[in-house]
């Protein structure tokens, strides 16, 4: 069986918090009419009610696709990896074999110490501090190596080269009716996370868009289709494969889903074409996603929030109220003085606010943009830049007056498009060494 990079002692943890997990939603619930129905019949998961979680995954699918049908949108199939420090095995002669490059090695040092179950060795820190008995105190320099390169980080770090896409013009260029995506994370053999994307854009932006994931992404990193016949089909193939047939809960649990289960990571995300799916699960299947999303936007359907908690309260439409929390037991919320979770006030939260586009503007050979009736300098954040733009901004800072985490931003923005040849650093890295030379006795 494969083993996706778990330990013995990461999988004993996942079968504990899955057996935590059922136990709470099986002996735990809400009183209705004097009986009591358990979370477990609410709550659909990959492990609890996992045929109703498969039915929802389908619908998100098919619902982006048939939105994407009726635009008219191409789909493009992109596929990405993490560089080879991400990966603490390779393959070779298809065997698994430990991969030399890894960035989180063992350090070579006398000092240990336990994470996930698992003994790492630290360098010792040579920053010592003089204690005011006299005595040195060192502390141990945790960096990089260790914390970094988990599967949980790797698909934070998948997420974050997504965004390069996202951000970049050949995306933004693209209005945000026009594309719309659905992604699928899973694991290599060596338990590294890897992305499957379907993204669907106008016809005339498909070869651009290409083009900028093959720069942003080049091979091996990255991989581009435009020729998926079925994208849905196609993508929920690698989503069905990742999840176990456990309607019978006496079903064997494969080292796959304690993966997902141990790391924290979503199997499944789509972009934000239709309404919360916070919205859509307490109608319990009244409306379709793309029919609630549009009688939403038509002002057909309101949502109420609690003032309080923030939380959905009502939800209604034209014939009146549609939802309603259950509270635990009805007999003494009936009597309860303050009782008050049905009186919440109508925000909009998920609906986009129309903002005006910024309108360019050239005035004497300068650039300037025209934005809520006003002519204004334009102003980029680092993030916004290009290339180019970043390199010269950040040389041009001087370090005694910019403030020590925008230079840290930026000078990170650097590494991160290849830039700079260092270790990218926490943002308030600055902070701690201008801490660390005004200490008394510090050397």
């Amino acid at each position: 069986m494969k083993n996706y990079g778990m330990t013995d002692y990461q999988i004993k943890k996942a079968y504990d918090k899955l057996k935590f997990n059922r136990e709470y939603m099986q002996s735990n619930g809400i009183q209705l009419d004097g009986k009591i129905v358990p979370f477990a019949d609410f709550v659909a998961n990959s492990y609890i009610n996992s045929n109703r979680y498969v039915a929802e995954l389908q619908h998100r699918a098919w619902s982006i696709y048939e939105y994407a049908e009726e635009r008219n949108l191409k789909n493009i199939f992109i596929t990405l990896t993490l560089p080879s420090e991400w990966h603490p095995k390779k393959t070779i002669n298809r065997k698994l074999v430990n991969n030399p490059k890894f960035g989180g090695r063992k350090f070579l040092s006398n000092k240990y110490t336990l994470i996930n179950g698992v003994r790492y060795k630290f360098l010792n820190c040579d920053i010592r501090f003089k204690c005011y008995d006299g005595s040195f105190e060192s502390y141990l320099y945790f960096g990089n190596s260790v914390d970094k390169y988990t599967p949980r980080n790797a698909s934070v770090q998948l997420s974050r080269n997504l965004k390069r896409l996202f951000d970049d013009r050949s995306f933004k260029s693209v209005d945000k009716d026009d594309r719309c995506y659905f992604r699928v994370t899973e694991p290599h053999k060596d338990g590294t996370p890897h992305l499957h994307i379907s993204l669907f854009v106008p016809d005339d932006k498909v070869e651009r868009i290409v083009k900028a994931l093959k720069r942003l992404y080049p091979a091996p990193l990255g991989k581009v289709e435009t020729n998926v016949k079925s994208p849905v089909r196609y993508l929920m193939k690698y989503v069905l494969k990742t999840l176990d047939d456990l309607r019978d809960e006496k079903s064997d649990i494969s080292n796959l889903t304690l993966w997902y289960l141990y790391h924290g990571i979503s199997r499944f995300y789509t972009s934000r074409t239709f309404v919360a799916l916070e919205v859509y699960r307490k109608l319990n299947g009244m409306y379709s996603l793309r029919d609630l999303t549009k009688d939403y936007r038509s002002q057909d359907i309101a949502v109420y929030l609690d003032t309080t908690t923030r939380k959905i309260a009502s939800i209604e439409n034209e014939h009146g109220v549609i939802y309603t929390p259950k509270p635990v037991n009805w007999y003494e919320k009936l009597y309860e003085s303050d009782h008050t979770y049905l009186e919440g006030e109508f925000e909009p939260l998920f609906r986009e606010k129309k903002v005006q586009k910024p309108i360019d503007v050239i005035i004497d050979g300068e650039q300037f943009v025209y934005i809520n009736k006003e002519i204004v300098k334009p102003k980029k954040m680092p993030y916004q830049m290009t290339d180019f733009e970043l390199y010269n901004y950040f040389n041009n800072l001087d370090i005694d007056l910019v403030d020590d985490k925008h230079y840290m931003h930026t000078r990170n923005l650097l590494i991160d498009r290849g830039y700079l040849d260092e270790d990218i650093l926490p943002l308030d890295a600055m902070e701690k060494v201008n801490e660390y030379f005004e200490l008394e006795g510090a050397f």
